[in-house]
């Protein structure tokens, strides 16, 4: 492992952030992973807000690795993230067209219509965080592993969730027996990473073995860098919240201040002097009719 990636990947601080922020607790990691291995082609089932997938493409472009990296999402929600509008999509789409369009694409279509997308054997980092179903989960891992290259990592997102008819954790717990070399997460809703058993001895990851001294290291590091993050995180909300309050508080404030100088201009004492004449005056022509109209026949 390369320990100045480690090192740097505690500064880490994304560029794009946007709630709801499950995945914040993972963002070092994988601003770490995608340079420990470089793929040819990085790809993300499951984008939304795009949290996580701008975390690995700001790690490309700040390494300049040669890694072309894909969004799949039909960015309509689903019954686990709910229904959303066009706007998420927009603003997704604003901001990758805006740092990442060089080496990033999204694809707006559903994973199963992404497969055409990609050769056999060719994507490196599999990012799955779809519908959370166990059937759903387990057919997007089934039909995407023979687009993945040998020795690829795979990731889910949500193996730490036990409720909602999320079924990842059982998946997950089915997989670490065929793949053992893996390791997991447990803040941030869970993050579980492996790797396919059929890689080359030279793209091996060590740190994923089952008896690696560096995989508990590296467990508790990127923890205690993604308990940072999400602190963080809750602290820039924090700030914006009282930005907002201040903001808030300033335009009432100013309100208060113009009508204090419209109380105080002679206009308004003039109205206030009479205005009860006016009052008078309505009334007495409503009880004597005065400025009604009479009809007459022609």
């Amino acid at each position: 492992m390369n320990k100045d990636s480690l090192i740097a990947a505690a500064s880490f601080s994304p560029d794009s952030l946007e709630s709801p922020g499950a995945w914040v607790g993972h963002l070092p990691f994988a601003w770490w992973v995608i340079r420990a291995l470089s793929p040819k082609i990085f790809v993300e089932l499951g984008t939304q807000h795009g949290n996580s997938y701008f975390s690995f493409c700001q790690s490309v472009l700040e390494a300049g690795i040669p890694t072309k990296c894909s969004a799949v999402d039909t960015w309509q929600g689903d019954e686990h993230t709910e229904r959303y509008g066009e706007d998420v999509f927009i603003k997704v789409n604003a901001h990758n067209l805006e740092h990442y369009s060089g080496f990033s694409r999204l694809l707006r279509m559903t994973f199963d219509d992404a497969l055409n997308c990609f050769a056999a054997g060719s994507v490196g980092l599999l990012h799955i965080d779809g519908f959370h179903a166990y059937e759903a989960v387990r057919r997007d891992f089934e039909t995407w592993l023979p687009k993945l290259a040998p020795g690829a990592l795979v990731m889910f997102h949500d193996i730490n969730v036990r409720e909602r008819n999320f079924g990842v954790v059982q998946l997950w717990e089915e997989l670490k027996t065929r793949y053992p070399d893996n390791l997991e997460f447990s803040h941030s809703q869970g993050l579980g990473v492996l790797q396919l058993n059929n890689a080359p001895k030279e793209k091996r990851l060590e740190w994923l073995e089952p008896d690696s001294p560096e995989k508990l290291q590296l467990i508790n590091y990127f923890t205690a860098l993604g308990s940072r993050q999400s602190e963080r995180c809750e602290l820039d909300e924090l700030k914006r919240e009282a930005s907002g309050l201040r903001q808030a508080l300033a335009e009432r404030d100013a309100a208060r201040n113009e009508l204090q100088c419209i109380y105080k201009s002679r206009k308004w004492r003039f109205l206030m002097r009479v205005a009860p004449l006016i009052s008078l005056f309505k009334a007495a022509s409503l009880y004597f009719g005065i400025g009604k109209i009479k009809k007459t026949d022609p």
